[in-house]
């Protein structure tokens, strides 16, 4: 862990297979605490569950004040009100209960069928380029990526000759470092493609039907402002879901036993899927607030226009609320819900929908590679650096 000014740098690490150290100790020792970010600036870091509950639910916690770049920052540039104040934007213009809709269980864009067809259709390809060439398939290259690039398309309705290329755009979650060499030319010149496809949207898709509401509402957005929200949607449709599936298949190849017994308990996979969502790692930085007034978090006096970092990874490892908490067990019957969506009224909308997806993609995994396993050592899995939502580089596999 390095420090600065005898304060801890945060973030402490981009891997995604085990909660970093330093947020164990703190889960525990010191649930709210100072840290520095990548910007140099102060923040609390909250980590015990209760303190991150109460930290997501606080209406005196802003998401919207991250974009006010005199504010305290996790990284050097502010990021635009369309990337954390997507919700307010859309209320405004009347285009908010069409957006829950079309990211709901019940959306009317892209059936679970489809989704299971398009992860059936990767995994078919990827276990027969394997046989033809005798190499390993890569769960992230030849699956995850692809699958949430391909699945967001179709719900969003972006060209879906366009997912492959769009699969490559998970650098858009860079931070540190990478986010100060690369975000700002690489968001340029997606905004610029999202110009080209918003211009010309029909009426498919969540984006067509906004675009479409959008020219009767009395408070319409520009242009540029659906153009801004419809890349932020399509880049979290990508990065969570591929991040989640990734995560899921390099366990299911590394617990053949798990596998096993998903295969033979279909009806264990639901419950399995919760589980995981709690045990997973999944941030690369954190959910950030900064207090429009005083606040109390977790007994400690948060002043206003203090910046609040929430690691929902740490409190959902929080050993308070959940018994042997690093221990993956799809039997776990907690008494407190992970906190992987949120609380309150920041709680996300695709929830739901995330759930869905994934069981019916998992299905896939599991029902098209039965032999399914790690080609490399466990420690031998390298993860991406400096990234928002934690992804491996390859997850080579064979079966």
């Amino acid at each position: 862990m390095s420090v600065v000014g005898g304060i801890p740098h945060y973030p402490f690490s981009f891997r995604g297979d085990a909660l970093a150290s330093e947020l164990g100790r703190f889960v525990v020792e010191e649930p709210v605490t100072r840290v520095v970010t990548n910007a140099g600036a102060l923040g609390w870091l909250v980590t015990g569950y209760d303190a991150a509950r109460e930290a997501l639910k606080d209406p005196r916690l802003s998401r919207s004040l991250i974009a006010d770049p005199e504010m305290p920052q996790e990284d050097h540039s502010a990021p635009p009100l369309s990337v954390v104040g997507t919700m307010t934007m859309l209320r405004a213009a009347g285009l908010r209960d069409e957006a829950v809709k079309g990211m709901g269980p019940r959306q009317p864009h892209i059936s679970l069928e489809r989704v299971r067809d398009i992860a059936s259709t990767l995994l078919t390809t990827m276990t027969a380029k394997g046989r033809a060439n005798t190499e390993p398939g890569d769960l992230v290259a030849d699956f995850a990526l692809p699958w949430a690039s391909q699945v967001s398309c179709e719900l969003l309705g972006l060209p879906t000759e366009a997912a492959p290329e769009l699969a490559g755009w998970f650098r858009l979650l860079c931070t540190g470092e990478e986010a100060d060499e690369h975000l700002f030319s690489d968001w340029t010149k997606a905004l610029s493609r999202f110009d080209d496809w918003m211009t010309d949207i029909g009426t498919e898709g969540l984006l067509g039907r906004l675009a479409l509401l959008n020219r009767s509402s009395g408070h319409p957005l520009s242009h540029r402002e659906l153009v801004e929200i419809a890349l932020f949607l399509f880049v979290s449709g990508l990065g969570n879901p591929a991040g989640f599936l990734a995560l899921c298949g390099l366990v299911l190849a590394r617990e053949p036993e798990l596998a096993a017994r998903l295969r033979a308990e279909p009806q264990a996979l639901p419950g399995a899927l919760e589980e995981l969502y709690r045990w997973s790692v999944m941030l690369g930085d954190s959910i950030t607030r900064v207090a429009r007034e005083e606040a109390g978090i977790g007994g400690v006096r948060v002043r206003a226009g203090e910046l609040v970092l929430i690691s929902i990874d740490a409190a959902n490892r929080d050993p308070a609320v959940f018994d042997s908490p690093d221990r993956l067990d799809i039997d776990r019957r907690p008494s407190a819900p992970h906190l992987r969506f949120g609380q309150g009224r920041h709680f996300c909308p695709a929830a739901a929908l995330n759930r869905a997806q994934t069981e019916v993609a998992m299905r896939a995994l599991l029902d098209t590679v039965p032999g399914l396993r790690l080609a490399v050592a466990p420690e031998e899995i390298r993860w991406r650096q400096d990234h928002a939502v934690l992804l491996p580089e390859t997850i080579p596999v064979r079966w």
